[in-house]
């Protein structure tokens, strides 16, 4: 009698246990790993699948609109695939939120995240339409390096040098700055 009442008792909590089953977010990856601005940029969610109907709020930063989704019985579980094209350079994080989705919806269990930087586009990609359009000055060079004065036109050749520091070195009271031939540094006093 006893062990007849104990199984029942058992398997009226089974379907509690399904009940608090849960289904969790694990990890967010980003590729590709150097996304430029305007570049297409995958976004995979992955977690465990134990219970349905829960729900995922996704942020992106960088001034892109969140997106809710329902992981069901009748479709979409993981990996949870998305892509994003971003409008501005930085670094963002991107996150999969478990949060409840509409009112019949819980929250998956769990944040993930992961950090994404985007490049300015690149001047490779200026490069490739440079057929189409002409190049500018101010484009030519790369970062950190600035075109020969004297060159007008960067479609018929040109020539960069490094920029030269904002701020000078300090050398202290025993050598004084130079700059020459592209070079910086501090030397003897004469």
């Amino acid at each position: 009698m006893k062990r007849t009442a104990l199984l029942f008792a058992l398997a009226a909590l089974l379907p509690m246990h399904a009940a608090l089953a849960s289904t969790t977010l694990t990890s967010v990856s980003v590729s590709p790993a150097n996304p430029k601005v305007g570049e297409t940029v995958t976004i995979t969610v992955n977690g465990t699948v134990e219970s349905p109907n829960c729900g995922i709020r996704m942020e992106y930063g960088g001034g892109l609109p969140k997106d809710e989704f329902v992981l069901s019985d009748k479709g979409g579980q993981f990996p949870l695939i998305l892509t994003k094209a971003y409008t501005q350079a930085g670094t963002f994080k991107v996150e999969a939120l478990g949060r409840k989705v509409g009112k019949l919806t819980f929250g998956c269990e769990g944040n993930a995240s992961a950090m994404v930087t985007i490049a300015a586009a690149g001047r490779a990609s200026a490069a490739s339409t440079a057929a189409a359009a002409p190049m500018h000055m101010a484009g030519a060079c790369p970062d950190g390096w600035n075109m020969i004065a004297g060159q007008n036109d960067p479609s018929r050749g040109f020539t960069c040098a490094p920029m030269k520091p904002m701020v000078k070195l300090d050398c202290g009271p025993w050598l004084t700055y130079f700059e020459k031939d592209g070079l910086i540094g501090c030397k003897k006093k004469k």
